[in-house]
């Protein structure tokens, strides 16, 4: 009996021992076992390179990787090429990339199928203001300057952009202001660092981009700020940049988002959303973002998938009405 007893004990110590096991070895969950890759969907020297860049020297600073990682330029369609990358690296948790406004607005205007239904959510990390800039021995002063020189002549200004979403910044007010869209001339470049010098060059009069791409500019005093999409003036070097909300019209930012292919598993999110959230709760994110004048706003995967479906929709109305949307 009593030996009985003690062999019942032992396997009932035993079980639980597995379950303990098994339950830790759960909660540890995935990591990745070899190198990572970041892909940014832009040429070097814009936003979007300055955040990938940004995200991954935060991975190697604060050792949330085990594993080593390299970042990788894949430029051009309007991001679709790095877009269309990842999404052919199905189930593939060690190709991350860098996602923003045009994954939302290029299968809008018709540029692609591929959809934010085609790859996997895992972060949104900041909101980043648009900026109208010219040189800074422009005559334009002003948005309204801008506007009402195309309002008279559509075709009297260049103005440099990278996306569509550049075109809706750019579109909300020229669309107020009663400028005909369709006749202002607006070249698409590859990326942020070939617009700068486009206009530096005297190539194009204007330039539409993200804040973090105008610091450096404005600060050294070749460029100068006519508008900026944030609903408040920023500080810093933009202290003295309208909005466009001040001068009585309304625009669009940027927004910069980590994915991942199709198909990883949830323990593969789950890995992810939690470096993401490290990082964007690190004092390093939060220099990065008071030099650059990002708004750190963090949402996880599921939040960011909910945040995605509906502001494609309103993107989805917006664009038909400034005539930017593919017609059905």
């Amino acid at each position: 009996m009593r030996a009985n007893l003690l062999i019942r004990v032992a396997v009932a110590l035993l079980a639980g021992a597995c379950v303990a096991l098994a339950q830790g070895a759960q909660a540890q969950g995935w990591k990745p076992e070899r190198s990572v890759e970041l892909t940014i969907p832009s040429s070097p020297g814009g936003s979007n390179d300055i955040v990938g860049r940004m995200v991954q020297k935060l991975w190697t600073d604060l050792k949330l990787l085990p594993v080593t990682s390299s970042v990788t330029n894949r430029s051009g369609g309007e991001h679709i090429v790095a877009y269309t990358y990842i999404a052919q690296r199905s189930s593939d948790p060690y190709a991350i990339g860098i996602m923003s406004t045009p994954m939302l607005v290029n299968p809008i205007q018709g540029r692609t199928q591929l959809t934010h239904n085609d790859v996997t959510p895992i972060a949104y990390l900041i909101t980043e203001p648009m900026i109208a800039l010219v040189r800074a021995d422009s005559n334009l002063k002003t948005g309204k300057d801008l506007l009402e020189s195309l309002r008279k002549d559509p075709a009297s200004l260049s103005i440099a952009l990278t996306s569509t979403g550049h075109r809706v910044s750019i579109g909300l007010p020229l669309h107020k202001a009663g400028v005909s869209i369709k006749n202002v001339r607006m070249p698409a470049f590859k990326g942020g660092g070939e617009t700068v010098t486009a206009v530096l060059g005297g190539h194009a009069d204007v330039l539409i981009t993200s804040v973090s791409t105008s610091v450096p500019h404005i600060a050294a005093g070749k460029m100068r700020g006519l508008a900026v999409s944030s609903t408040q003036r920023l500080g810093g070097e933009l202290a003295s940049v309208p909005t466009w909300r001040e001068l009585g019209y309304e625009s669009s930012g940027s927004w910069k988002g980590i994915m991942a292919p199709k198909g990883i598993t949830p323990e593969q999110i789950a890995f992810w959303e939690d470096v993401m959230r490290k990082s964007a709760q690190s004092d390093e994110i939060r220099q990065y973002a008071e030099k650059n004048q990002w708004i750190l706003e963090f949402k996880g995967a599921a939040e960011t998938k909910k945040w995605m479906d509906n502001e494609y929709a309103a993107l989805k109305a917006i664009m038909a009405e400034l005539g930017l949307a593919r017609k059905q």
